[in-house]
């Protein structure tokens, strides 16, 4: 499952899980996202869920057509696959992508041998 999180000075105070239909970001109230902000456009960006000929799901962040544009880690983009942790700034809001499948590799990758047998640690 994937989310996405908005942050406020580095405070979670909106998450939204994405499903197999577009979370769509805007001004106006048909937006899954409202963002009441003139810098943001009525219809700014969706996320889309699409299956690679693997099998595998991945996420699409699309820019639609907004005037002030959709950024990603610092960087202007049309359309974007989101990896995990990825920022993602639209207006003056900054949201961030996590993909619950990553978080788990990220833990088994924190654990650390320790020098007694048998024993392991993480940090």
């Amino acid at each position: 499952m994937a989310t996405i999180i908005q942050t406020l000075d580095g405070v979670v105070v909106n998450k939204f899980e994405l499903g197999d239909t577009a979370l769509k970001f805007g001004r106006t109230g048909d937006n899954q996202v409202q963002i009441e902000n003139p810098e943001v456009s009525n219809e700014h960006a969706q996320i889309i869920r699409e299956t690679k000929d693997e099998g595998d799901v991945a996420y699409f962040l699309v820019d639609l057509d907004s005037t002030n544009g959709t950024y990603v880690n610092g960087h202007q983009i049309d359309k974007h696959e989101l990896m995990h942790k990825d920022n993602i700034r639209i207006g003056l809001n900054i949201f961030t992508f996590i993909d619950e499948n990553k978080v788990d590799i990220e833990r088994t990758s924190e654990i650390k041998k320790s020098w007694i047998p048998g024993i392991y640690y993480s940090k």
